[in-house]
């Protein structure tokens, strides 16, 4: 319940709001990140050269730098970070951001409703640190259940690393009015006709 309303934050509405189908294999991304490839083939994929791993007491790789990405990946790396696995700074590719990075373009599939409803249902009981995630997601679900903003709500600006929001962009346009040219067409000014 927000504000006396109901609010659904299933997987069902996520994928309504979206228009993505529901994937019946939902373990298929879980598998994926505890049984992935080789991380050298990973590697090989994502990044122009060999990146310098930083490891772990007990020798276990954590990250690397953002730098050694290709262009390619490094636009995925901006999406997983703003969209699937949100971060406050995108310097350092961490394990679980390359095997996304990579599972994207090698076509694995994963319901990214399921994703980011279990990712909502994380932050939202504490288990994260830096704030509520996906809030953007969250008040779309908000307004889509009827709740408007009041003045006293805060409006944050959104993380302009990726702006394009299919289902907002298509609002914006339906309030722009179209500006046609005119029915005839214009004659040249004199300026124009040069040498003919």
């Amino acid at each position: 319940m927000v504000r006396g309303k109901s609010v659904n934050f299933s997987t069902r509405a996520i994928n309504l709001l979206f228009g993505t189908p529901s994937i019946n294999t939902p373990s298929e991304l879980q598998e994926f990140l505890e049984d992935h490839p080789p991380l050298d083939t990973i590697r090989e994929l994502i990044c122009r050269d060999d990146p310098q791993w930083t490891l772990s007491r007990l020798n276990e790789l954590i990250h690397f730098s953002r730098t050694k990405l290709t262009v390619a990946t490094d636009h995925w790396l901006r999406f997983v970070s703003t969209r699937l696995l949100p971060t406050t700074h995108t310097s350092k590719v961490m394990k679980e951001r390359a095997m996304m990075i990579f599972a994207i373009p090698t076509d694995v599939t994963f319901d990214i409703d399921r994703f980011l409803h279990r990712s909502i249902w994380k932050s939202a009981i504490g288990g994260l640190t830096i704030g509520l995630y996906h809030p953007s997601l969250i008040t779309a679900l908000c307004a889509q259940a009827g709740l408007e903003r009041q003045s006293g709500d805060e409006l944050l600006q959104p993380d302009l690393m990726i702006s394009a929001d299919r289902r907002l962009a298509g609002q914006a346009r339906a309030h722009i009015r179209p500006n046609y040219p005119p029915d005839e067409p214009t004659e040249p000014s004199p300026a124009n006709m040069g040498n003919e």
